[in-house]
């Protein structure tokens, strides 16, 4: 816990790394979230962590580096980095909501250390965060509390390698949003890997012909406008190549808002260039469920496949099969510089969908490796298997859809129950078959398997069943992940109360050494004990068998006998990211929530850190 008293061709080549044999000490990066483009989590050159070594003896927490705001950004780490003023370094990158980054040495666990940060950039250039209550307030969302106590950077920063060899020089891609002299504004920088100093500074800004909730203007020239004040970026930023993606969703399910896509040409660092704006719901119009289809997936990012095709999905909001696209996994490409949609996989109950906001885009798209797949699921908690070449513009069914966490309660109009699944599946490629983890609301943490599907035109992979392969025994939270009762409704005027469905379930990352049994193990972070889908509570990391997930847990940081490894205040939708024998973690800070309401920083409490974990000598 910790309390203070006082662009290129070589981004690509990380999708590739992924499947090649690599020397047993390389040095790993992980520039992006999810470690590669595809978003399938894994990290499968790790020798130093495996399961005989990760226990209460030999591993703990070993340092952490407080920072000046919340984490929802995985951190990222570039090995043999070049850093001003120091040997080539294994640097660690974090961003926070006060719209500063950090960048830290990955290395240096001496917790005394006055050398262990290595640069920080912070307000002053990445601009002033906006206040979370302010700016609920002025969209007519005062309750508000999905972002506290104040909103700068959000989403998952890329990174660009612009010299492979070590000392390796690159730059920072990071996204913020900041308070103008009342104005909210969205910009895009880049920033000096060996420094962070600001290479360049560029306004997010677009238009696109439309109709719908929020259109300005009339007939031919009615227009939607992408109004930073209503967006949000929590949708990891995907660099693939020299193009440069940047997604956003709304605030508090307020509105005018919309699913908006920019893509930049980041070819030189120093001067990006915006190509093209894409928004995927501008005309819907007639009453509150119309528009939306924001893009925010948990913060996972968008992936790509190897022909420069990317994919999303969109939450609840209007859908045509033409212009607007709600509750749909989307294939799109940049082609002669602009967003074009190539093929869309919509699930046949899209409207029912909309209509209780079951936003099939609360989770990522996982692009599977060694095939056309992808892997997708929602707040509806079920997972489709996709075939990417052939997703049917709305009119096919799944590969396969299955449910994942308990069976949605529809007893009740009005006030149905659904277990979520945010974030994405982590998958573990091994020979003749792949692991495929999920973790969703009140659920165990289960293992599935794809095994080659030899059916004449099939698309190459299944999943062997809809049940787990293998399942954790047990729950972080409710015991023996029993699902929230959803009693009778009571005599009397005021409805009905029920025991409140714990969110958002584990964000998941792994680490393996290849495909062999005694190297992988599945690393989650969770709410220790309690809902954190409106409140800032404590966090837990833990450690599981990723060849057999229904072994006793490895190691958990709130069961190891000493208090000093625990996790701290648990850092929504943020996984773990594992390099080079380390694990490191974000958190939050520790909050009050007073007689009106308002959340505020909790005076002596928990601050914002990064953990950094590994072995003890």
């Amino acid at each position: 816990m910790y309390r203070e008293w006082s662009v290129s061709a070589a981004f690509r080549r990380i999708w590739v790394v992924f499947f090649m044999a690599v020397p047993l000490a390389a040095q790993v990066d992980v520039l992006t979230r999810h470690n590669n483009i595809g978003r399938t989590g894994s990290n499968l050159n790790e020798s130093q962590l495996k399961p005989s070594n990760v226990n209460n003896q030999h591993f703990g927490k070993l340092a952490y580096r407080l920072v000046d705001g919340n984490v929802y950004a995985q951190p990222l780490v570039v090995s043999q980095a070049k850093i001003d003023g120091h040997a080539a370094t294994n640097a660690v990158i974090v961003a926070t909501e006060h719209n500063s980054v950090y960048a830290f040495d990955g290395d240096d666990t001496n917790q005394a250390s006055t050398t262990a940060q290595l640069w920080h950039t912070g307000p002053d250039t990445l601009g002033i965060p906006v206040d979370s209550l302010e700016l609920y307030t002025k969209i007519g969302a005062p309750t508000c509390t999905d972002l506290t106590t104040e909103i700068g950077t959000t989403a998952t920063p890329a990174i660009v390698i612009t010299k492979g060899a070590s000392p390796k020089e690159g730059a920072v891609f990071v996204v913020s949003k900041s308070n103008a002299g009342g104005v909210y504004v969205y910009k895009l920088f880049s920033l000096n890997l060996a420094n962070g100093k600001k290479l360049s500074e560029l306004l997010i800004q677009g238009e696109v012909k439309g109709s719908g909730i929020g259109a300005a203007g009339s007939g031919a020239n009615e227009t939607i406008r992408f109004n930073p004040r209503y967006q949000l970026n929590r949708p990891a930023l995907l660099l693939d190549g020299n193009k440069l993606y940047v997604a956003f969703g709304g605030h508090c399910d307020k509105g005018p808002y919309h699913g908006w896509l920019f893509v930049f040409d980041v070819s030189n660092p120093d001067r990006p260039k915006q190509l093209d704006v894409f928004c995927t719901s501008p005309n819907g119009k007639g009453s509150i469920k119309e528009g939306l289809a924001g893009i925010w997936m948990s913060g996972e990012g968008l992936s790509a496949d190897d022909q420069g095709n990317v994919y999303f999905a969109t939450a609840n909001g209007t859908y045509n099969g033409t212009t607007d696209f709600g509750d749909t996994v989307v294939k799109a490409k940049v082609l002669g510089g602009k967003i074009q949609v190539q093929d869309w996989y919509t699930p046949k109950n899209q409207d029912f969908l909309k209509a209780n906001d079951v936003d099939l885009g609360s989770g990522g798209v996982v692009v599977v490796p060694n095939s056309h797949l992808l892997i997708a699921g929602g707040k509806e908690g079920r997972l489709f298997l996709i075939d990417r070449d052939q997703m049917g513009q709305g009119q096919n069914l799944a590969l396969q859809s299955f449910q994942v966490t308990h069976d949605p309660d529809l007893r009740f109009q009005d006030a149905f129950i659904f277990y979520n699944i945010h974030g994405s599946a982590i998958i573990w490629p091994r020979p003749n078959e792949m692991f495929v983890y999920m973790n969703g609301e009140e659920n165990p943490i289960k293992q599935y398997r794809l095994i080659p599907d030899t059916t004449p035109g099939a698309a190459g992979w299944k999943f062997d069943a809809a049940l787990p392969f293998k399942s954790s025994e047990n729950c972080p939270t409710k015991p023996n992940c029993v699902a929230s009762p959803y009693p009778n409704f009571p005599t009397g005027l005021f409805g009905q109360a029920r025991d409140e469905v714990w969110m958002p379930g584990g964000s998941m990352s792994l680490s393996a050494n290849g495909d062999a049994d005694d190297s992988g193990i599945l690393w989650i972070t969770m709410p220790y004990a309690s809902n954190a889908n409106h409140a800032v509570v404590r966090g837990v990391l833990r450690a599981l068998d990723a060849s057999d997930v229904s072994k006793a847990e490895l190691w958990d940081s709130e069961n190891t006998g000493n208090t000093n490894d625990r996790l701290g205040q648990f850092a929504k939708f943020c996984p773990p990211t594992i390099a080079n024998g380390k694990v490191y973690v974000g958190t939050f800070q520790q909050e009050t929530i007073g007689h009106d309401g308002v959340h505020r920083p909790s005076l002596g409490g928990d601050q914002p850190a990064l953990a950094i974990y590994g072995l003890k000598n």
